[in-house]
This record gives C-alpha cells, sequence and structure tokens, in this order.
C-alpha cells in the first residue's frame, strides 16, 4: 500500500509541476459552469414568482364545439399557458396582438420571432372526423429549448387525448344505443337527444378523472400542506453537476496520453526494476488521477455553493455519487489507454468521447427534454447514472436509498472496465 500511496504521490506532483493545470481544473471549469447555467435560466425567476407565462398561437379553422372544447382543456390544463388569440376582451393584450387578426402567416411569423412558444392548428373537419371516429388530426409546431421544455405539448397532448377519448366514448355509447330496439323506435329528435346526453356524459367522466397527479416545486418539502414557497432551485443546479462530471473527465482522460509517453520512453520498463509490482505501478498512477478528479468536483461544487447551490439532504449520497463516478472514469481511462498507441491519437479520441459522452449523458441539458430513445442511448454513457442521481438528491429530496440503484451501475461499469483494462494492459 504504501508504494501505491508514492507512486500516487509523485503522479500528483507531476500533473501540479505544470501551471496550466490551475486554468484547466479552475478557471475553465468555472466559467464553462457559469455560462451553461446563465443558458439553462439561473437567473430566471424565483420560485417564489408567479410561473413564467408564454403563448400559443391557435389558428381554429373548424370553428365547432369540439374545437372549441379542445382549447378550452388547453387553456384550463396549464395556467401558464395563454392561449392566443384570447376569447375575451384584455386591455393588458398578454397576446401582443394589437387587435390584428391572427392568421397561418402570421402565427408562423411569431413563433420563428419568439413571440410565441408553439403553434397549434386545428384544422377543418376536426369535429366530423371525431364524431365518425377517422383521422382527427391536430398539427403542433414549437420553437421550445432547455430553458422552455415541453410543457406546451404536454398540455395539448392532454387536452387532445381528453376530447378524443370522450368523443369516442360518446360514439361507441350512441352506436351500441342505436342498436337497442326501444331506441330505434323512438323519434328522430329523442334519439338525438339521447345521443347528446351520452356524449355529455361521457365528457364529464372524463373531466373527472380518477388519477390525478401532484406537482412539486423542485427541491421543496414533499408535504401535502408546505408551501414550496422560499425554495428557489436555478440552472447552475444543472450546470455545477453536469460539467463537473464533464471535467473530471477532462481531468482523469490525460493519463492515457500520459502512460503511453511513458511506456513508450520506457518508464515504465525501468519501473518494474524496482521492488513495487506492476499492479501497484498501475494503482498508483491510477490513484494519483482520482484524486485529481475529486479535486475536480470539489471546485465546481464549492464554486456552486457560493452561488447559491444546495446539494440535497444526504451528503453520504452524494460524497458517494462523486466516488463512484470517479472511480469510473478511472476505470474507464485505464480501458481506454489498451486502444491507443499514440499520445497524438489518445488527445484527439479522449476529446471526443468526452464531448461525445457528456451531453448524451445529459451533462449540457436535462435528459427530460430529449425524446425516450435519446435518454435510452444516453444512459449508455456513466454520465447519465451520475445525473440521475443528483437529479434525485438536488431536485427531488432523495436520499441514499433513492441513489442505491445509480451508485450500484457506476460500480458496475467500473468493475467491468476495470477487469478488461488491466487484462489488456501491457508495459512493452
Amino acid at each position: 500500500m504504501r508504494a501505491i500511496l508514492t507512486i500516487a504521490r509523485n503522479e500528483l506532483r507531476l500533473i501540479f509541476l505544470d501551471n496550466s493545470i490551475w486554468l484547466n481544473l479552475i478557471v475553465i471549469p468555472i466559467v464553462v459552469a457559469f455560462a451553461v447555467g446563465f443558458a439553462n435560466g439561473a437567473f430566471g425567476p424565483p420560485a417564489t414568482s408567479d410561473p413564467a407565462v408564454v403563448r400559443l398561437d391557435i389558428l381554429d379553422q373548424d370553428n365547432s364545439p369540439q374545437s372549441a372544447l379542445l382549447i378550452d382543456e388547453i387553456a384550463a390544463g396549464n395556467d401558464s399557458v395563454i392561449v392566443c388569440p384570447l376569447r375575451a376582451a384584455d386591455e393588458n393584450d398578454p397576446c401582443a396582438l394589437d387587435g390584428a387578426a391572427l392568421d397561418e402567416t402570421s402565427a408562423r411569423a411569431r413563433l420563428e420571432a419568439g413571440q410565441s412558444l408553439a403553434l397549434l392548428i386545428i384544422p377543418a373537419g376536426f369535429e366530423n372526423a371525431l364524431a365518425t371516429g377517422g383521422d382527427a388530426r391536430v398539427t403542433y409546431q414549437s420553437d421550445e429549448t432547455a430553458t422552455a421544455p415541453s410543457f406546451i405539448l404536454q398540455a395539448v397532448q392532454a387536452a387532445a387525448n381528453q376530447v378524443g377519448s370522450a368523443a369516442n366514448a360518446a360514439r361507441i355509447g350512441g352506436n351500441i344505443a342505436g342498436q337497442l330496439s326501444y331506441v330505434a323506435a323512438l323519434p328522430a329528435d329523442q334519439q338525438a337527444d339521447l345521443r347528446a346526453d351520452i356524449a355529455r356524459n361521457a365528457a364529464a367522466a372524463w373531466e373527472n378523472s380518477p388519477v390525478t397527479v401532484r406537482e412539486v416545486v423542485s427541491g421543496a418539502d414533499f408535504s401535502e400542506n408546505d408551501s414550496a414557497a422560499g425554495i428557489s432551485v436555478g440552472g447552475f443546479q444543472q450546470s455545477v453537476t453536469g460539467i463537473g462530471s464533464m471535467y473530471v473527465m477532462f481531468a482523469i482522460f490525460p493519463a492515457i496520453a500520459a502512460l503511453i509517453k511513458e511506456r513508450s520512453q520506457w518508464t515504465f520498463q525501468r519501473m518494474l526494476t524496482m521492488p513495487v509490482s506492476t499492479r501497484e505501478i498501475v494503482a498508483g498512477k491510477m490513484l494519483g488521477r482520482f484524486v485529481v478528479g475529486m479535486i475536480q468536483y470539489g471546485v465546481l461544487f464549492g464554486f456552486g455553493f457560493l452561488l447559491g447551490n444546495t446539494y440535497g439532504s444526504d451528503p453520504v449520497a452524494l460524497i458517494l455519487l462523486m466516488v463512484t463516478f470517479v472511480l469510473c472514469i478511472t476505470a474507464l481511462t485505464l480501458l481506454l489507454t489498451t486502444f491507443m498507441r499514440t499520445e497524438q491519437q489518445a488527445n484527439g479520441l479522449t476529446l471526443f468521447i468526452t464531448l461525445t459522452l457528456a451531453p448524451l449523458g445529459g451533462a449540457w441539458w436535462p435528459l427530460d427534454i430529449v425524446p425516450e430513445w435519446m435518454r435510452m442511448i444516453g444512459h449508455i454513457s456513466p454520465v447519465a447514472w451520475v445525473m440521475d442521481g443528483y437529479q434525485s438528491l438536488l431536485f427531488f429530496g432523495g436520499g441514499l436509498a433513492d441513489v442505491l440503484p445509480f451508485i450500484g451501475v457506476l460500480l458496475g461499469m467500473t468493475a467491468l472496465f476495470f477487469i478488461i483494462g488491466s487484462r489488456r494492459f501491457t508495459y512493452g
């Protein structure tokens, strides 16, 4: 063990002899984390302010009761969404239309200019398609970004599902009723009234769904009666953890080029003449890089703390996440070394790997805003698992039990990388 610590200490001495390490370890990561946090809405309105209000332009080309119902359901589904044009006059003009009519050309121009966040077009024949079971398709276009995620689309989808399901229930109920002999014997106006009653009952049933979702503010106490007032989770929560994880890779991966250089200069071979085993040499060098990775995390998490970040209520879980991720990247470094042959190849490929694994795993933006298939692919990256753990701790009040699955996956990756890497590693 003493030999491993001695080699690790010497590795750290060599690393910090290079003055550029302070630029790469402190200055650049802090600047990047600040910029990404700013881009992710770090200085947006705090949780105590009113929710951000965004515009959804709707072109109702059907002008039917069913299209009006869909619009009403969208407006009722999310208080942050202003449905434009407004049904009633408002002197404050929240839609910013200045009294002008909204058509497809102007709506698309507003979308491109950022005056609205999304556009919904309800085509002519929408109500007839619902009534006959046809293709009642609406067109949704958006300009949503990481700072304005897909809650508008979710509101539209929820309203469309409710209106469509109620229409299907009414149509099926009406068809079943029409097959009953005593209903068929009724006058046409009474049959129409019966179908209308079925439609109203179906709509009312879907209006009072037995399944509800309770929304809580990120980082807030999950008690039913407690208020989330006073709790603010800005973009720096995401950027510090994400950029910190990315720069951990930037801090550890240079070991690949260093190992290749030492091997080509016969430094490794000369070390083998000393009273140390090959495993102790590799373990010492990897331990040195592990320490650098933990220092990198400490720098950025400390910077986040100065910006007002909170890191959950379970420091043990937080530290375990950091340690297991740094271990995983250290093991990945050993594995990648076995596939590299020159320093130039190592520098180029490790830069490419870092800039691939980081965004793929959610270091630059939350994976919640990407499609499901991208989230699945993203979990190839160790970054995705550690970011899931940080999200659980920082945003949802999780503890050690909640992050153990993520820690387990990272440890599994670590073991796999170390086993393959140590078997493939050569000193010649």
